[in-house]
């Protein structure tokens, strides 16, 4: 087990080598944005300074990048995704468009339970390295780690004693494999060699399922994922169904006189 999560640095360091050099990050054979809003959120132990590579390369393609503010990531996931709601109307405001939210592992769950409850601000959510399938199947460190973190976070009284576990009831956990409204589009990308997470649970029977080779931690910076991202980003998205569409205009139009506040419990 150890040497398996080992395994992952030298994996990161050649995937990045490897993403340097190939024509997808320079631009090259892959159609450009027009401006459009994209929202990286990234994975559990980590914070923004992680997504930095892609961000760049997202900005440079003709996309405006946004980070989630997440210095590190290793609060109480139901918390941060309602904190993750201020972001999305903040960008949905600046921006007027429809966000694509990409995030990596943990960062992969929180943009589809952001694209179960908020469609009206959300264009697409796509998940890489991320198990999304409620069943929690990741290396034993992962959930030894999380629980650590939540005794500390208990002391402070916010959160939930159940927080992380199958019994934990919040919306987070109720919604991470929940089905999505009719006509939303969710892709996750995945691999087999994947040392973090089983990448059974990364498959999402009624979404768009990509393999690509390397390790978790490298895929941040691994090229076949960069095309997928372009490749996606770059196609036209379904249209929404009426309730959806009916959902956004009530969202937009209550949003203007109210202010969204977080809970804490």
């Amino acid at each position: 087990m150890f040497l398996r999560l080992a395994s992952a640095y030298p994996d990161y360091l050649c995937q990045l080598g490897a993403l340097l050099c190939s024509p997808v990050y320079h631009g090259q054979q892959v159609q450009r944005g027009n401006g459009q809003p994209v929202l990286l959120i990234p994975g559990f132990l980590t914070g923004d300074w992680m997504m930095t590579i892609m961000a760049g390369w997202l900005n440079r393609l003709g996309y405006h990048a946004y980070f989630s503010g997440i210095q590190w990531n290793v609060d109480c996931p139901n918390l941060t995704s309602e904190l993750l709601r201020w972001r999305l109307d903040h960008i949905a405001q600046e921006t007027g468009h429809p966000i694509a939210v990409i995030g990596h592992s943990l960062g992969g769950m929180l943009a589809r339970v952001l694209h179960v409850n908020f469609p009206e601000h959300v264009s697409q959510a796509i998940a890489i390295g991320s198990p999304i399938d409620g069943s929690l199947r990741v290396n034993p460190l992962l959930p030894f780690t999380f629980r650590m973190l939540r005794t500390v976070r208990m002391r402070r009284n916010t959160i939930h004693p159940s927080c992380g576990s199958q019994q934990c009831s919040c919306v987070f956990a109720q919604t991470v494999s929940a089905t999505l409204p009719m006509g939303r589009q969710f892709t996750s990308i995945f691999t087999k060699q994947d040392e973090v997470v089983d990448w059974r649970a990364c498959l999402d029977p009624n979404g768009a399922n990509h393999e690509v080779s390397g390790r978790h931690i490298g895929l941040v910076v691994n090229p076949a994922v960069y095309r997928i991202l372009a490749d996606l980003l770059a196609a036209p998205l379904p249209m929404p169904s009426p309730k959806v569409r009916k959902s956004a205009q009530h969202s937009s139009r209550r949003s203007g006189g109210q202010s969204w506040h977080p809970s804490t419990a």
